[in-house]
């Protein structure tokens, strides 16, 4: 106990002196000279007091704390003491910078660092045949029309082992209406002799203005597998023992960007322009259906309009008929179906129309047209159906209501014979003119007013209920989301029990798209980060947040790192997904 109490007492008398040496501060780093898709580690050491140095601003630069460690020197019987702070400098972009000084503050006393210059240089030019791991960007048509889809395609090709791949910037497509194309796919491909894994993501764009469009830079966050630097001694330079099972592999950060591209969009042609042509630019057909050919006057007929096809038809909810003359017309609501055809999307718009021909005969709905134009012609064109003929008889049930006859004879006054009764009869006698009495039956008839009314009314809300859930696609996702995850939970159960990449890529679809779901976002592209930013304005805690980061990157690692894992973790981070989304689903509403 007393030798206890004696290092006790040493330590703090010796930390006591450690800390009370001069305030300072340095700064150093690994390297002067870096590309865009390296990191510099700034290493901060403070002596003289614990508190934490000041960064000055470093704008070209994102900057990751990497924690810290406490040194303690004894030179020629002298105690001195520091703190090393370190942290991990992503470069932005190309160029020569200046940073620094980092300041530290201690009992009104403040100590400054030197400067440090660090020149960053763009991505060497190797071939791809030498690169172990780079990020590629393309469109399939770099000179489209206006209104013209194009493909957006990135590539991120790896012949070494990473962890934490995420996307941590994506292009702002300014200038564009983007829709996805589906989940990402992963495949190999050898190049120059290279094997490597590729993940290809891919983007359906629409320009929405011509001229110039520059689609900016990708960036893509991973951490690189390679193996420690060591000296082999004894049984340990066996390269059996290099293997990561003992350790002897660290991961080092990689930033990867992909170059610009420029798309160039041309102006729609202003020759043969049809007439009411509205912006619709792909391929497609029109079909029609008409309930039936034969019916009465007053009687009512649907139409059913039909256009499908890919291109631009999101944006296009409407099918003009034009004036139909002797009919009365009624539109349904639109019903608008995505689709993806090959590397396009596209959809099907359905319109049904209510027709109550006015007056009998042979009448005839025209023949429909809806212009559009085609970008692998360069020419406008037309989808048409019809027209159609309808045999229109007259109604069968006319109203005829005769109340009334007279009877004159000659030299007589003209009398009146009452010879039937309206829906409300009149009174002939004169007990008419008696006091009314209650009828103990009129509760029944109020019962029997009320009750339709009720029900009007409910039905009324219902329908309103329904069309605006209808017409709010975000409402119905956001509803449906936990619905749809949870018919998910039983395929991710199963693959507990495989692999780790086929739980992982399974679990972390379902998690992207029940997020997406909810906060009406597309959830295929998420990041870790997206995450946290999304969710940081509902209320799901903190903890929440972080525990689903944990599971996020999890299913990242799974997928595209080195390490393998058990059975029983797979399950707890099952259990664990399970239970946040239920805490999700309750936390976020719409």
């Amino acid at each position: 106990m007393k030798g206890l109490l004696t290092v006790l007492v040493l330590y703090a008398f010796f930390s006591a002196q450690a800390y009370a040496s001069t305030l300072s501060v340095s700064a150093t780093v690994d390297k002067n000279e870096a590309t865009l898709e390296d990191y510099i580690v700034l290493k901060i050491s403070v002596q003289g007091t614990r508190n934490q140095p000041v960064l000055p601003s470093m704008a070209p630069f994102k900057v990751e704390s990497r924690g810290s460690s406490s040194q303690v020197r004894i030179i020629n019987g002298q105690m001195s003491s520091s703190i090393e702070y370190n942290y991990l400098l992503l470069p932005t972009k190309p160029g020569v910078f200046t940073i620094g000084p980092c300041t530290v503050e201690d009992k009104g006393k403040t100590a400054a660092s030197n400067k440090i210059t660090l020149q960053i240089l763009k991505q060497q030019q190797q071939t791809k045949k030498s690169r172990l791991l780079f990020v590629t960007a393309e469109v399939d048509n770099d000179k489209p029309y206006l209104y013209e889809q194009i493909v957006y395609i990135l590539k991120f090709y790896r012949s070494v082992k990473v962890a934490n791949a995420r996307l941590t910037k994506m292009p702002a497509f300014e200038g564009f209406i983007t829709e996805d194309l589906g989940k990402e796919k992963e495949y190999q491909r050898i190049i120059n002799g290279q094997s490597y894994v590729v993940t290809e993501i891919k983007r359906a764009l629409f320009p929405a203005k011509t001229g110039v469009l520059e689609i900016t830079p990708a960036v893509l966050n991973c951490d690189v597998v390679v193996q420690k630097r060591r000296q082999r001694r004894g049984m340990f330079g066996d390269p059996f023992f290099n293997d990561s099972f003992f350790g002897f592999s660290e991961t080092k950060p990689k930033v990867l960007r992909t170059e610009p591209v420029t798309v160039m969009v041309a102006s729609l042609p202003a020759e043969k322009k049809p007439a009411g042509f509205e912006n619709l630019v792909g391929n497609f057909s029109l079909r029609t259906n008409l309930g039936k050919k034969k019916l009465e006057v007053g009687e009512s007929v649907t139409l059913t309009l039909t256009l499908e096809g890919t291109g631009n038809l999101k944006s296009h909810q409407t099918i003009t008929m034009g004036s139909l003359q002797n009919f009365k017309v009624y539109d349904d609501k639109p019903v608008f179906k995505p689709g993806i055809f090959g590397s396009k999307v596209g959809g099907k718009l359905t319109i049904k129309k209510a027709l109550v021909p006015l007056v009998e005969g042979s009448l005839k709905i025209p023949l429909l047209t809806i212009p559009y134009f085609d970008p692998d012609s360069g020419s406008y064109k037309r989808a048409t159906a019809g027209p159609y003929m309808l045999s229109v008889s007259p109604s069968a049930e006319k109203e005829k209501l005769q109340v009334v006859t007279t009877m004159n004879t000659a030299g007589s006054k003209e009398e009146v014979k009452i010879i039937g009764h309206d829906i409300l009869p009149i009174h002939t006698s004169l007990d008419a003119l008696s006091p009314h009495r209650a009828n103990p039956l009129s509760w029944v008839s109020t019962v029997l007013f009320v009750v339709p009314f009720l029900s009007f009314m409910g039905f009324f809300a219902a329908k309103r209920f329904k069309q605006r859930y209808e017409q709010d696609r975000g409402l119905a996702r956001a509803q449906n989301a936990y619905r749809v995850f949870k018919k998910k939970l039983p395929g991710i159960k199963r693959a507990v029990k495989a692999e780790d990449a086929a739980f992982c890529s399974t679990g972390q679809k379902a998690l992207k798209d029940f997020i997406g779901d909810k906060l009406n976002v597309a959830g295929s592209a998420l990041t870790a980060g997206e995450l946290e930013r999304l969710l940081s304005g509902t209320a799901v805690s903190d903890d929440a947040v972080r525990e689903l980061k944990k599971i996020f990157e999890f299913f990242e690692t799974g997928q595209f790192g080195f390490k393998n894992y058990s059975v029983s973790e797979r399950e707890a981070v099952f259990f664990g997904l399970k239970k946040l989304a239920a805490q999700l689903n309750k936390k976020i509403k719409r």
